[in-house]
């Protein structure tokens, strides 16, 4: 597969968008978009206390969405976005750095020396209304599939999983991943 940069990707998404159907419902995945930034204002107020918890924490919602919008095309992130009409049903958080300090010295500190051009850092979060409905799963295709454009085969979780989350830790082990430590979970696509 041919790969590309996360530039070229914000001058062009399209070959990230792709309909899925969850639930009985059509929604379109592709990439954030500048226009995006109300939808993702409100996704970010509506997740719950645990959701939010889980995922990035209680960062003020407007503030952490215009940064989001700020860097699409810039630095070493690539966002997905789940559209149910005209509002967000989830998100995928892509990195391709590795910072010091974080999963690279986590991982190493267990004999797992990550390969910095081949790892992507992946952090999904879905809607409190989408959770237990399917949508999760039918993210991971579009998310490996983009992982795989921008030249990566390693995926590790952005910043690990909360060792309480039960239900994530299950919904990781599903799909491939395998845990390392107590809060980090990897896997080879």
């Amino acid at each position: 597969m041919p790969t590309t940069t996360i530039a070229a990707l914000a001058a062009d998404p399209s070959p990230l968008a792709r309909a899925i159907t969850v639930d009985g419902v059509r929604l379109t995945v592709r990439a954030l978009l500048p226009g995006d930034e109300a939808a993702l204002v409100a996704f970010l107020g509506g997740l719950s206390a645990t959701s939010r918890r889980f995922w990035h924490g209680d960062t003020g919602h407007a503030a952490a969405a215009a940064d989001w919008i700020e860097a699409i095309g810039r630095y070493d992130k690539l966002r997905l976005v789940a559209v149910d009409g005209d509002g967000l049903a989830g998100v995928v958080d892509l990195s391709l750095s590795l910072p010091e300090g974080h999963e690279i010295t986590r991982y190493a500190e267990h004999g797992i020396p990550l390969d910095e051009e081949r790892t992507a850092r992946w952090g999904p979060c879905v809607a409190d209304a989408w959770q237990g409905r399917g949508l999760a799963d039918a993210l991971i295709a579009p998310a490996w599939e983009a992982v795989r454009l921008l030249g990566r085969d390693v995926v590790v979780l952005f910043g690990g999983v909360h060792e309480d989350n039960v239900r994530a830790r299950r919904f990781y082990r599903r799909h491939g991943f395998t845990e390392v430590g107590a809060v980090d979970m990897w896997r080879r696509l």
